[in-house]
């Protein structure tokens, strides 16, 4: 039996988008799926969405980590309550939507997001930093050596906001929604709606 397709639209700073490709993820150890992740860019009509994602070119002085703590932490143990606010990292998404463009052209995308969002919504670390994505892209196993240039012409940026655009002009509106068998489901999915879905597909 062939694995089950599913299209899922998603962006880094959506919560119900880190929760729903995880439960996805954990999903395909019993059911094979065949899992296409698709940017859709939330903040696409904030100031500075576009400008903010055009990254620097002199890596010379590159820091190790591209990390930092959170600034604040709760005891609620809940996914983005234990994080820096998001108002204090990039409101741009689109620098770490191509290098997921990149990734996934040579098959390590749901590690490199895996790697990514984790990062984002548990360690409070900035994905519009230029250093944070190159530090992720080494540990993904990607050249970042091949990579920095392709990210630096612009090619992955323009390539995520084609499919941006070709995602609204489909219907889709917000994040994360799950194409399963031709039907649509946006929004937070519980793990066994989710199941359900995909067994009836």
């Amino acid at each position: 039996m062939p694995p089950i397709a599913i299209t899922v639209w998603f962006d880094y700073a959506c919560p119900h988008s880190y929760i729903g490709l995880n439960r996805l993820a954990d999903l395909a150890s019993s059911i094979e799926l065949d899992i296409d992740c698709r940017p859709f860019l939330v903040r696409f009509n904030s100031p500075g969405f576009v400008e903010e994602s055009v990254v620097p070119n002199n890596l010379a002085e590159a820091p190790e980590a591209g990390r930092r703590p959170p600034l604040y932490r709760s005891e609620l143990g809940i996914v983005g309550m234990d994080t820096e606010p998001a108002s204090n990292r990039s409101v741009s998404t689109l620098a770490i939507h191509a290098a997921t463009a990149y990734a996934k052209e040579r098959g390590l995308d749901q590690s490199f997001f895996a790697a990514a969002s984790k990062e984002y919504w548990e360690m409070g670390t900035d994905l519009g930093n230029l250093y944070t994505i190159r530090r992720l892209s080494i540990a993904s196993g990607l050249d970042w050596e091949e990579m920095w240039p392709q990210l630096e012409s612009g090619s992955y940026h323009r390539l995520v906001l084609a499919h941006h655009e070709t995602a609204i002009a489909d219907g889709i509106v917000k994040t994360p929604s799950f194409k399963i068998g031709g039907k649509l489901y946006s929004g937070s999915l519980g793990f066994e709606e989710l199941r359900t879905a995909v067994q009836a597909a």
